[in-house]
């Protein structure tokens, strides 16, 4: 996000002072290529200075967006959503204007934001879960294949939700050994076994499905013909199993009374 906020930053003056300059370059881009004539011009009136006004405050906002994210990503990190939701506006705006107008000036508009759009996603998806290596989402994909693997009233006296903050911290830590790539897989695992269902005839994700629905989705997951999605729901349990079993031994005493 510091990247992001330099950007910006250093990008509000610029086009504060050298905006309509380049716009005038953009119009004369098809007379760079080759005989083309060059794009109608955006005009130096009253409301090309008052809109381009309008875009330099936008960009001081998102400045501070981006300084206040880089600056404490955990604390701040939701407000990204305010740089996603502008650019992808932009992005959406500028394509249906080329689409509709056919001027390559638009494409250009659309091609830069939509980058910018893709690269911040990406990054803010990698960023996103800072020290706790689970975002929100990712969190209750995981419990839900727990409370599916591990049933309050199942095989033992407690079920995987009796003891999810636990267990969810154990997941944690283990992720917090792994390298980057394999936590990247990992999240990348619990977000495929969530939209899965929906392509096996369910009715919606899977952390919102039925217990008993869960269940049927998961057994049919394990006897998969394809590998690879054995190997994910093997995977997936190893994150609820080993934190579930690995007890303090207080906790171990009491569980084992009470059996």
């Amino acid at each position: 996000m510091w990247f992001s906020f330099f950007l910006y930053a250093f990008g509000l003056p610029f086009f504060l002072l050298f905006g309509r300059q380049i716009a005038a370059l953009l119009n004369d881009f098809p007379a760079m290529l080759g005989q083309a004539p060059p794009w109608p011009p955006a005009g130096s009136g009253m409301e090309v200075v008052f809109w381009q006004v309008l875009g330099v405050s936008l960009m001081a906002i998102l400045a501070v967006v981006c300084l206040y994210v880089a600056l404490n990503v955990r604390r701040y990190g939701p407000l990204i959503v305010a740089l996603l939701a502008a650019k992808l506006v932009s992005t959406v705006c500028y394509s249906g204007f080329y689409i509709a107008d056919g001027n390559p000036a638009y494409l250009i508009g659309a091609l830069t934001d939509g980058i910018i759009f893709l690269v911040t996603a990406i990054l803010w998806f990698f960023a996103a879960p800072a020290d706790r290596y689970l975002d929100g989402y990712e969190t209750r994909v995981l419990s839900a294949v727990g409370e599916t693997v591990l049933p309050r009233g199942g095989a033992f006296p407690e079920g995987y939700d009796d003891a999810r903050e636990r267990c969810l911290e154990e997941a944690r830590m283990m992720l917090s050994v792994q390298t980057g790539k394999d936590v990247l897989l990992t999240r990348m695992m619990l977000r495929l076994v969530d939209v899965l269902p929906l392509c096996l005839g369910f009715s919606c994700l899977f952390h919102r499905l039925g217990p008993q629905a869960r269940t049927a989705f998961f057994e049919r997951l394990e006897v998969c013909r394809l590998g690879m999605l054995r190997m994910m729901a093997t995977g997936l349990k190893l994150y609820v199993v080993t934190p579930y079993f690995n007890t303090p031994d207080e906790e171990s005493r009491a569980v084992t009374e009470r059996t």
